[in-house]
């Protein structure tokens, strides 16, 4: 008779998506500067993963986890390069251009509502609110 050797499972390997959530899930009582700043900082020095796809996974994860309860959603299929397409309730389009969205972003500056994650860098910029 052979011996039976105890195989350990492995955890599965989670994607970059997945451990973004994990780790805004945890931080999800802080501010969004904050949580998302923690978020990169542990991907980054955890995961052996660059600034850019750290920052990148952070922002779809921060994204997805706020938008949970929402009835809007994106329409990515509508959207393109130089538009996003907003379905509200019901289904109704509204649409956002480029100069629309930086227009939003100017205003949240000077209301002094849009701040970096990282001052070195000065990137991502989000909207407190």
């Amino acid at each position: 008779m052979e011996a039976v050797t105890a195989v350990t499972p492995i955890a599965p390997h989670l994607d970059a998506h997945n451990l973004a959530i994990g780790y805004l899930w945890k931080q999800r009582w802080e501010n969004r500067v904050n949580a998302m700043a923690h978020c990169i900082e542990a991907l980054v020095v955890n995961h052996d993963m660059t600034e850019a796809a750290a920052e990148l996974a952070t922002i779809q994860a921060y994204a997805e986890l706020d938008a949970a309860n929402q009835v809007a959603r994106i329409d990515i299929k509508a959207s393109t390069a130089d538009v996003v397409v907003l379905r509200t309730e019901g289904g109704r389009p509204v649409m956002f251009t480029t100069r629309d969205l930086v227009r939003v972003l100017e205003q949240a500056r000077a209301a002094g509502l849009a701040r970096v994650v990282d001052r070195d860098t000065r990137r991502p910029v989000v909207l407190e609110h």
